[in-house]
């Protein structure tokens, strides 16, 4: 690993002009205004701000902030409320983490320090880090893709080369200010989004442009990979007003409710797809004692971070009400109330239409 020993002349002048650019360019942002310079506040945008963008987050914060204020009436919220808040922004187990983390705290006080806020749930290394900059303003270094994307550039790394992270990691410390973190981490953050941009950086406008090395050629060149392609079948099963749902245990939709669902299968060549939906279904079927011929008339196509997605919708109207394991019915109207995501808003347009 190279060793960054950054000159003290350097490390004022970055300091400085970033603090100056940010007093007059920062984000007008919910959780930045004084009145919700608290631990609960900060918490909460630090989470939902995880893998998600600030334009997305906004809505959902100030829906969250009106519902529960504080940290005390925040403990009184249920997993299925925080779930249906959350509805839309995806990642589900943050608001699960959010859910577990509140109870730890409703039993026992936590020191609100770098150590101690990483007992909670979904506090790691960054969140933790980030809330003791901003509401304690201390000396610890703050890393979040936006910040890694700086430093990559301004000391014009290589991405392609070993120990990138223990680099960046190296140089961040070093200039982290022993003063002003709470400001400074923010305004890395704003620069991040609004001049040093993923495509096509203003460098004209960047407060620190005399001291980046920037040279446009620290991307990592790689192949552009193919999105997975899958399928899977969904299940419509009604009797009478109540239809059948399930609490989701999959981690993308985590304490969801959605209708009874198969696996999901890989299904890069599309000619097998008959054969594929096939053998998924009659799996199914085995499975929950189901004896019904397989009519694939409709489905829906939904995208992933990481995959897309073709469910086919299968609609069956049973004579009597049966039990089914892991599964529970539900009046059609109470629908609303359960927590459930954009792929299961998706099925019902087209089931309800």
């Amino acid at each position: 690993m190279q060793y960054y020993h950054i000159k003290k002349k350097f490390k004022t002048a970055w300091q400085k002009k970033i603090l100056r650019w940010y007093s007059k360019n920062k984000r007008n942002l919910p959780w930045r205004q004084k009145k919700n310079q608290h631990f609960y506040n900060i918490w909460i945008s630090e989470i939902m701000l995880q893998q998600t963008t600030v334009k997305t987050v906004i809505p959902y914060y100030n829906k969250f902030i009106e519902k529960w204020p504080n940290l005390e009436t925040f403990f009184e919220a249920s997993l299925d409320e925080i779930l249906i808040i959350w509805q839309g922004m995806g990642y589900y187990q943050r608001a699960k983490n959010l859910y577990l983390a509140k109870e730890i705290l409703k039993e026992k006080k936590i020191k609100l320090n770098l150590i101690d806020l990483k007992k909670l749930p979904g506090i790691g290394d960054y969140v933790s880090s980030a809330i003791c900059a901003i509401l304690f303003d201390q000396n610890c270094t703050v890393i979040d893709s936006n910040i890694k994307k700086i430093v990559t550039r301004a000391f014009n790394l290589d991405k392609n080369k070993p120990n990138l992270e223990k680099n960046i990691k190296n140089i961040a410390t070093e200039l982290t200010p022993l003063r002003n973190n709470g400001s400074y981490c923010q305004a890395l953050m704003d620069l991040a989004n609004l001049v040093c941009t993923n495509k096509k950086p203003n460098c004209l406008a960047c407060p620190v442009k005399n001291e980046c090395k920037y040279e446009g050629n620290t991307e990592l060149k790689t192949e552009k990979k193919l999105v997975k392609k899958k399928i899977g079948i969904t299940y419509y099963i009604k009797f009478k007003d109540s239809v059948l749902l399930q609490r989701s245990g999959d981690r993308m939709l985590e304490n969801l409710y959605c209708f009874p669902m198969t696996s999901f299968i890989d299904n890069n060549n599309e000619l097998d797809e008959k054969k594929l939906l096939k053998q998924i279904g009659n799996n199914w079927q085995k499975i929950n004692s189901i004896t019904y011929k397989h009519v694939f008339s409709k489905f829906i196509k939904h995208t992933f971070s990481h995959f897309h997605l073709k469910l086919f919708i299968i609609e069956i109207k049973l004579n009597s009400k049966k039990e089914f394991a892991n599964y529970e019915w539900v009046l059609t109207e109470d629908i609303v109330n359960k927590p459930s995501s954009v792929l299961m808003k998706k099925i019902q347009g087209e089931v309800f239409c």
